[in-house]
């Protein structure tokens, strides 16, 4: 029976190094110091259970390696004038590499590139710390994916927050019953999905691209003279034909565009898979707008409107422990203000309603379609069967109305309770991530709507498609 015991322990212990899962949960299996096994397969130092255990766990986030499939990783396209960069814990910018490692998502460590100011202090090279005041924007690389589908027809039953399955795959998935669907690209279309098959993330090949960049930030500088940068105030008060046209002109040869709902989608699942931070990204609460804060653990979030302000008392930079819980890989490394700081308008609105926007029937056809997400003409406030099939709305259901601390009732979705406010004929343009005093209603997977005027708590966000 001993030797029985031993080899079961071995076992388990050997598959802790594939998956940082098993940790927690042999963890809570098996606490008693005492009893002893057999270390030869699972390679450990400690002859005790416990003590294999706690040396497991700080091997945990090597372990994802091999659970993970990051040699496909698509290899970041580095277009026009985009420097590939590693940041250090402290914000520290340097020249990377790329003949060595520079990034690794199977240890959350997104890849980062920058553009830099017109006139540099210096002509930066491989290895050189690149000065804040020459960096103009900093953006993440997003490498296409597929993704398990698990709420294709927005149904009642219970799908609470769980971390996403993703496999990176430059290839588009096809129908193969019970395996994998070709990707319905239009609003309340599902295809031929079902649940539990894999489906090519929609917004690559919206693009046809293996990957894009998004701004590491809410955008700063001004509306004509675009800049992402972290400690700034963003971007607000704009139309979304402004945001929409200044965004298409940051970068006309690295496709530069204001980012769409599925873009936006992308990022999220991501942040909420193995890859990424795998739960909700923090607030930014600071009421200046000031991009990458991050809100202190002690001030009550959980309620609507939550706690916010300027200054240590109530945030800390991105470059902060505090800081990295609102990144989307919860460390330096990824993209920020995805929850709180402001509502970030979206390039995706109802088919042929343009509300305030200042686009118009005749203007917006200077763009191609492929720019938008468009929503059915018929859509409402909750219909959420209108949804993209990966665009981070109708997928985070079901949905419960109920009474905020405001005495206010509104429509929240099973993911952490995030508002959720789809497209109507009245407000016609989809925002997202809400605005730094809105508390329990924020988050990656909140989604709202506005008429596309201006605005003081709109935003929006940057995308390259090299």
């Amino acid at each position: 029976m001993e030797s029985k015991v031993k080899q079961l322990l071995s076992f388990v212990l050997g598959g802790l190094l594939m998956t940082s899962v098993s940790v927690y949960a042999v963890t809570t299996l098996y606490e008693a110091k005492e009893v002893g096994y057999d270390n030869a397969i699972s390679g450990t130092s400690n002859t005790d259970v416990q003590g294999a255990l706690d040396e497991l766990y700080e091997l945990s986030e090597n372990a994802t390696t091999i659970t993970g499939n990051c040699n496909n990783v698509a290899k970041p396209n580095l277009g026009t004038d985009l420097i590939p960069v590693t940041l250090s814990d402290d914000g520290v910018v340097t020249y990377a590499d790329t003949t060595q490692e520079w990034y690794n998502y199977c240890k959350k460590e997104w890849a980062n590139a920058i553009h830099l100011i017109d006139n540099p202090s210096k002509e930066y090279k491989i290895g050189d710390i690149i000065l804040e005041s020459d960096i103009r924007s900093y953006f993440v690389w997003i490498p296409k994916y597929k993704y398990k589908l698990w709420n294709v027809n927005v149904s009642d039953t219970l799908t609470l927050a769980h971390s996403i399955d993703i496999i990176f795959d430059t290839n588009n998935t096809t129908d193969i019953e019970g395996e994998s669907c070709a990707t319905p690209m239009t609003s309340g279309e599902s295809g031929e999905c079902d649940n539990g098959e894999y489906m090519t993330h929609p917004a690559f090949i919206s693009m046809d691209v293996d990957g894009f960049w998004v701004g590491k930030f809410e955008p700063t500088g001004s509306i004509s003279n675009i800049t992402v940068k972290p400690n700034q105030s963003s971007i607000q008060n704009q139309t979304v034909y402004n945001m929409f046209v200044n965004a298409y002109n940051y970068s006309r040869e690295n496709d530069s565009h204001m980012m769409k709902n599925t873009e936006w989608g992308a990022v999220a699942y991501l942040s909420h898979s193995i890859y990424g931070i795998s739960g909700e990204v923090n607030i930014n609460n600071n009421s200046s707008y000031i991009t990458g804060m991050s809100s202190l653990l002690t001030l009550n979030q959980s309620i609507y409107p939550g706690t916010y302000g300027n200054g240590s008392n109530y945030n800390m930079p991105y470059n902060s422990e505090i800081g990295y819980l609102a990144s989307t890989t919860g460390n330096i490394t990824g993209t920020y203000d995805m929850s709180g700081g402001a509502n970030e308008y979206m390039a995706s609105y109802i088919s042929e309603n343009y509300g305030e926007s200042g686009f118009n029937a005749t203007n917006i056809k200077n763009y191609d379609s492929k720019y938008f997400d468009v929503y059915l003409s018929n859509s409402t406030e909750s219909s959420y069967q209108n949804r993209i099939l990966g665009d981070a709305t109708g997928e985070m259901g079901p949905f419960v109305t109920f009474t905020d601390g405001d005495g206010t009732s509104r429509p929240h979705n099973k993911w952490y309770s995030n508002n959720s406010l789809f497209v109507d004929s009245s407000l016609p343009w989809l925002n997202r991530g809400a605005a730094h005093y809105d508390g329990v209603l924020t988050g990656q997977f909140y989604f709202g709507r506005y008429t596309g005027t201006s605005y003081s708590t709109r935003s929006f966000r940057l995308v390259l498609t090299p």
